[in-house]
């Protein structure tokens, strides 16, 4: 008895001095994150302030003000919200936490946001007629000693009726874990449900759900990690529509993958199952559809380049909106002149960026398209395009367009392998393609395989092969004359 006593005496020690050390720290580290923040929210018109922090032996309360200093933002938002909004947070001092369910970790913070609290008075009242039971955010998060932020974000179930616009909304979950150092992590989002009314108008989602993985930024540019996101099910009728009813399943993912210190990989997939949707009568035997596009070997550089451009073109598109809005209507000539030569001087660093962006014999792309209908046919298509030119992108991006399009044959490889189900014809958007198919399989290009055409082929250093007859004698003088002109 006496020495289980001397070791929870011990224990009661132990955890009151390593809380009082984290205590110590907690406001620093608060302070520095919001540091952190504002570094990105300034550049948007938005900063970050902590306006009191009160400590106490186990838990602290603290309060960040959030602002608006770009003044047409805030002329906008300050119609309607009171800012600086003020955010109220209870933080619990670790090693132990006991509130709201038991963890471990240097500090735990809680906070609870009624969404009419932050709103004007003549909006809060039309806002609550509209919502009645308001709406409650609500957010736990953790800081363990690795410096990674457990955080969990939820929000009451929403119901908002405007008159003809109703809204249903199952409660708003969001988690995740991110390092506070270097912001690698991951975070969840999913609905249960969410419906939408207007008049005979309705919509319905089902289980969406948002999944991003972070595994590094580099250059505060690019991202590598996983994007993926789902919906179980989409209706939507609309009866005075010709599609009357849309009811699909949707999912995808984007990945941003590094493959070596110099190249990286990016992909993107999406399958769209059609259920039973009224599609038009051309369609509606359509079941199925799966696109992806794969980017591989990609130069870094060039696509940190490409981003940075987007960025600086962003930024500077913004600043002319702004001057746009209180610029007279008689007076905006010249401004529009300016977001044209924005745009061009865009496009023009985009092409310059293909320089570090494109390796030769290496970089590629490859554009897949899959579909199938309820008879169980499938057809396919996919086509890689291969970089094997040595192109340097300098000069006017007229100049350089004229340049590609003469020496297109010198700059790429390609492989083609379509398999189009007889049946499909019909699904595709060209006109006379039936004739097309039938010269094709005439001259070679097609093969007629009695239930479906296939084409398969590949050029590459002046080498035409299609379904394995050689085009190079017959065929490709051709194209590069037309090329070349």
């Amino acid at each position: 008895m006496k020495k289980i006593l001397n070791i929870t005496i011990l224990t009661i020690m132990l955890w009151a001095i390593s809380t009082f050390i984290i205590s110590n720290q907690t406001q620093k580290e608060f302070q520095k994150q919001i540091n952190r923040s504002n570094k990105v929210y300034t550049k948007n018109g938005l900063q970050l302030t902590l306006s009191n922090y009160q400590k106490s032996f186990l838990e602290s309360n603290a309060t960040i003000e959030i602002d608006v200093i770009d003044p047409i933002l805030s002329k906008k938002l300050k119609k309607d919200f009171l800012f600086p909004i003020k955010i109220h947070y209870n933080i619990e001092h670790g090693p132990l936490f006991f509130k709201n369910n038991f963890d471990f970790g240097v500090s735990k913070l809680n906070n609870r946001l009624l969404l009419s609290s932050i709103l004007r008075p003549n909006v809060k009242k039309r806002f609550l007629e509209m919502v009645k039971d308001d709406i409650e955010i609500t957010s736990d998060m953790v800081i363990a000693f690795n410096r990674e932020l457990k955080y969990n974000i939820y929000s009451s179930k929403i119901h908002i009726d405007d008159n003809k616009i109703e809204y249903d909304i199952s409660p708003i979950k969001i988690n995740g874990a991110v390092d506070i150092r270097t912001l690698k992590g991951d975070a969840k989002l999913y609905v249960k449900k969410y419906k939408y009314k207007y008049k005979s108008d309705n919509l319905t989602l089902d289980k969406l759900a948002i999944d991003v993985k972070i595994d590094e930024i580099l250059d505060k540019n690019i991202i590598f990690g996983d994007f993926i996101f789902s919906i179980g099910n989409i209706l939507y009728t609309m009866p005075k529509s010709k599609f009357n009813r849309v009811n699909i399943g949707l999912n995808g993912e984007v990945i941003n993958k590094k493959l070596t210190q110099k190249t990286m990989s990016s992909s993107f997939m999406t399958n769209i199952d059609l259920k039973d949707t009224t599609l038009p009568k051309e369609y509606k035997e359509l079941k199925n559809v799966h696109l992806a596009i794969d980017m591989i070997d990609l130069g870094i550089e060039g696509m940190s380049q490409i981003q940075q451009t987007l960025k600086v073109s962003q930024k500077k598109q913004n600043r002319l909106m702004k001057e746009l809005q209180l610029t007279k209507a008689k007076d905006i000539s010249h401004l529009l002149l300016e977001r044209q030569k924005i745009k061009e001087v865009m496009m023009a660093n985009i092409i310059h960026s293909l320089n570090a962006l494109l390796i030769k014999d290496k970089t590629y792309v490859t554009y897949a398209l899959d579909m199938d209908t309820k008879d169980k046919s499938v057809s396919s298509a996919s086509v890689e395009l291969g970089y094997t030119g040595d192109m340097e992108f300098k000069g006017r991006v007229k100049e350089l367009t004229k340049k590609v399009q003469s020496q297109i044959l010198s700059l790429i490889r390609m492989n083609v392998d379509i398999e189009l189900d007889k049946k499909h014809i019909k699904l595709i958007p060209a006109n006379h393609l039936s004739q097309q198919l039938q010269m094709g399989v005439t001259q070679g290009f097609v093969k007629d395989n009695n239930s479906s055409y296939s084409l398969n082929g590949y050029y590459k250093d002046k080498q035409l092969m299609v379904n394995d007859k050689n085009l190079t004698a017959t065929i490709l003088p051709l194209l590069m004359m037309l090329t070349a002109q």
